[in-house]
């Protein structure tokens, strides 16, 4: 890879680092690298593999795709009942997921499935 090369990657990274007042030192800490492998990240020397791009979203709770520049969104925008809703939705589908398969619904879709099943629940139990 070219050394002078700053991917949209690396530029975010350090971004969202200096914006939340961290050190390289403290951040590779955080991640459990070295401060010189982070500093490559950062110039572009270097690109994390996709289990280190988890882990720097999580730390700094963005979303992956914005940190590869898919996104111009750090995160989504979920009101609190938007977010007991999907949380609701995972514990209402963990024991149907081996039948049903939801990955490639948006979150939309997923809330008209379970309102669907909320519906022929009560339709069943009325009977």
């Amino acid at each position: 890879m070219n050394n002078n090369y700053s991917s949209p990657f690396s530029r975010k990274l350090k971004k969202i680092r200096l914006e939340h007042g961290i050190s390289q030192k403290d951040l590779a800490k955080d991640l459990d690298i070295s401060r010189s492998c982070l500093a490559n990240y950062e110039t572009g020397k270097r690109q994390p593999d996709n289990d280190m791009l988890i882990r720097i979203a999580d730390r700094f709770e963005v979303l992956v795709d914005y940190l590869v520049d898919r996104s111009e969104y750090q995160s989504l925008p979920l009101c609190s009942q938007e977010l007991k809703e999907c949380v609701r939705i995972k514990q209402k589908f963990q024991s149907r997921l081996d039948s049903l398969d939801l990955s490639t619904l948006d979150i939309e879709s997923k809330i008209a499935v379970v309102q669907y099943y909320d519906y022929f629940d009560a339709l069943c139990r009325e009977k």
